[in-house]
Formats: C-alpha cells, sequence, structure tokens
C-alpha cells in the first residue's frame, strides 16, 4: 500500500508541477507575473499531515500550504493550477492507505493431558478427537484429560488476557490478531503456567486457520509441586501425565451490533 501511495503521488505531482511551471503571464513591464488565490480543500482528516506535506515539497516556492484545521488544507496558489491541485489532491486521498476494519475474535485455549495407557478421553474433547489422534498413533496407547479450558473474546489488532488460579498457582493466557488474509490470521500467543506442570512458558507466532484446532505446544508430563515449586515428600506421584499440550483455536465472531 506504502508502494501504490508513492506512485500514486509521484505521477499526480509531477502533472502538478508541470502546471505550476506553465502558469504566469505578462505584465506593462515584461515580467512574469501570476494571478494567485487562496482556496480551500476538505480532506479526510487522519490524511491532513501528509497531505500537506505532500503538496508543500511537491509547489516548493510556486504555492504554499497550510492546515487552516484538521481536514481542511489552505492552498495559495496560481489560480490556473487550482484545478490542478485539486485533482492531485483527490488522488493523494485515494493512494493513502486505509486501515482494515477491526475485527472480532473469540480465542480458545484447551490446556490438556495425556495418560499412558488405553482409556476413554474426555467428554469434554469430543470436538478435538481428530486434533488428537495423530498423536494417539505416533505415541502408542494414550488417552486425554482436559486440565482446563479458557476463552478469551477481543478486536484485532488489541490485546486479549485472561489469568486464572490453580490453588497456589497462576495461570496467564494472552494473544493479538494482526494480519488477517482469508480464513487465515497471524497470531501472536502467550502462556504462562507457575506450576510447573509439563508447560511453563510459551510465546510464539503463528497463522491461525479460523475454526480450526491447533496443537501449539507439548511437553513431558511433570509432578504437581507444591507452592514453592518442590513436589511434597509425601506425594507419590501416581498419576503423572505423559505429556501435557496445549491446544488453540481462533474463530471469527459477528460484528457488534
Amino acid at each position: 500500500m506504502k508502494h501504490a501511495f508513492r506512485l500514486v503521488a509521484g505521477t499526480a505531482l509531477l502533472v502538478l508541477g508541470t502546471t505550476l511551471g506553465g502558469c504566469h503571464t505578462s505584465d506593462s513591464s515584461g515580467q512574469a507575473a501570476q494571478a494567485m488565490e487562496l482556496k480551500m480543500y476538505h480532506v479526510p482528516v487522519a490524511q491532513s499531515e501528509e497531505l500537506r506535506n505532500a503538496l508543500t515539497q511537491a509547489m516548493a516556492s510556486k504555492a504554499s500550504v497550510s492546515q487552516a484545521a484538521p481536514g481542511q488544507l489552505l492552498v495559495y496558489a496560481p489560480r490556473d493550477a487550482q484545478a490542478s491541485i485539486g485533482e492531485a489532491i483527490e488522488a493523494l486521498g485515494k493512494a493513502v492507505p486505509k486501515q482494515a476494519p477491526a475485527m472480532q475474535v473469540g480465542v480458545h485455549f484447551w490446556v490438556i493431558d495425556g495418560q499412558p495407557g488405553a482409556g476413554a478421553d474426555d467428554p469434554a474433547l469430543k470436538n478435538l478427537a481428530g486434533s488428537l489422534a495423530s498423536l494417539q498413533q505416533s505415541m502408542g496407547p494414550l488417552h486425554f484429560h482436559l486440565d482446563q479450558a479458557a476463552t478469551l473474546v477481543g478486536v484485532s489488532g488489541q490485546t486479549g488476557n485472561l489469568i486464572t488460579a490453580d490453588g497456589p498457582h497462576l495461570r496467564d493466557f494472552d494473544f493479538r490478531v494482526g494480519a488477517v488474509n482469508g480464513d487465515t490470521a497471524r497470531l501472536q500467543l502467550g502462556y504462562q503456567d507457575s506450576s510447573n506442570r509439563g508447560l511453563g512458558k510459551l510465546n510464539t507466532e503463528v497463522d491461525a486457520t479460523f475454526g480450526q484446532y491447533l496443537v501449539l505446544a507439548m511437553a513431558p508430563g511433570a509432578c504437581p509441586t507444591g507452592s514453592s515449586g518442590v513436589m511434597p515428600t509425601n506425594t507419590t506421584c501416581q498419576d503423572k501425565p505423559a505429556l501435557r499440550l496445549l491446544v488453540v483455536r481462533v474463530d471469527r465472531l459477528p460484528a457488534k451490533a
């Protein structure tokens, strides 16, 4: 988009410079004289400063441009050039990149433990069965238990954050949606768990397809620890999971009414 602005701006201002160069008459002494005119142009407020700078650079000493108020440019220039100046302002306004409208999104996190041996998966993980099946095929008999699920709703371009408590331990989920290309979004994701149960901290950036489950991280399971981070001496850790997973899905939500 910036390249397109430079291309259109260069063309429009080249034409404008040529027009200004040819605008002159002769007075009684034979010296070139120009009939000057002050004219106001209405432009988008967000583009006022950028348009003023571009016009000032193009017209140099042949005219002057000032910003009377946000969205209003005052141009003092040869009368015969004002039509070309208006056309150049219109072309430059169309070339300035416009910000994409904000999108409402939902980001879902699942913290999942893979337990060794055959067994029934947690019913809460029914929709994730397809994503977990490949792990069962590659790693041998496993069954899965949902440790925690978290859902965040926010707006693209802004950061969403949720902190949950697990006894004395805290978990921090956060996200930011960047550029969207069709059904795929550039997603920045963060996760932090103070309990040291296998997945402690993660910060990553991925291209996520809306509505699809993505196994974001996987680590060997670990035994529960106390608030000091050390496993109590009377704990045998018989239920130690084989691995811990972090799964994510991002959904495009209807715009707010």
